[in-house]
């Protein structure tokens, strides 16, 4: 059956000398593999980019395996962005869009916040890195594990400020309770700029000019996103552009 699906391509690979498999997060299906026979072949303005939202149209497997490749027609072009480190975090989003498994009744609203996130970008010059940690905050709301910045893990009152994360609770923890707790390795305190980061998320857009950072504190705040992740979906979560986002700060 031949279907018309909004989608967003996330990668392709070679299959052949002439054909390739292209990965793409669709507004109807999720996540789907489509194989594009003879497509090689074609001339440059046939070829497809990716970061682009397109209108798919594909042929659906009789069972489970690839999809055909019709044709595709650009929607939306997400190819260029100010600067190189805001192009890796775009890349770094279809990342962690790629690692998700995501149920039906999901899959719209995801796609929606990857389309606003994708163009939200366009417009950032610097830190895009901050654009990113809000896109992954709210993916990981959606992702079912709830919000980590929303209350204090142990006495569970809404959290003003995130001054650590307690690894064997897997949540931050507010001023009031941090005397409580013995300083040990599963206790990270956050440095004032990560927590000023933290508290400031909501809204971050709003800061992009005004931050400062280092690489120091964009592995702490990496950390600690990975950590909550891994604590609540029983998963890593390894996005290699975020170590690419990492190079464009100063150690």
């Amino acid at each position: 059956m031949k279907n018309k699906l909004l989608a967003i391509l996330i990668k392709q690979s070679q299959y052949s000398e002439s054909s390739l498999i292209l990965q793409y997060f669709t507004r109807q299906q999720g996540m789907i593999s489509v194989i594009a026979k003879g497509i090689r072949k074609k001339n440059e303005k046939q070829q497809l980019l990716p970061l682009c939202e397109y209108e798919l149209i594909a042929y659906e497997p009789k069972e489970q395996g690839l999809w055909l490749f019709s044709e595709a027609n650009i929607t939306r072009n997400f190819s260029a962005y100010p600067s190189s480190s805001t192009w890796a975090a775009a890349e770094t989003g279809l990342e962690l869009i790629s690692h998700l498994i995501i149920s039906q009744e999901d899959i719209a609203t995801i796609y929606d916040l990857t389309i606003s996130y994708l163009d939200y970008l366009k417009k950032v010059e610097r830190n895009a890195i901050l654009i990113f940690w809000r896109f992954l905050n709210r993916i990981t709301i959606l992702s079912g594990i709830g919000n980590p910045l929303s209350y204090c893990c142990l006495c569970k009152n809404p959290l003003d400020v995130p001054n650590a994360y307690l690894k064997t609770k897997g949540g931050f923890v507010c001023e009031k309770c941090l005397p409580e707790i013995n300083p040990d390795n599963a206790l990270m305190i956050l440095s004032p700029p990560a927590r000023n980061i933290l508290t400031l998320l909501p809204e971050i857009a709003n800061h992009l000019e005004d931050i400062i950072i280092n690489r120091a504190v964009v592995n702490e705040i990496n950390t600690v996103f990975e950590l909550y992740w891994e604590a609540h979906h029983k998963q890593a979560l390894h996005l290699k552009g975020l170590s690419v986002l990492a190079q464009f700060y100063n150690s």
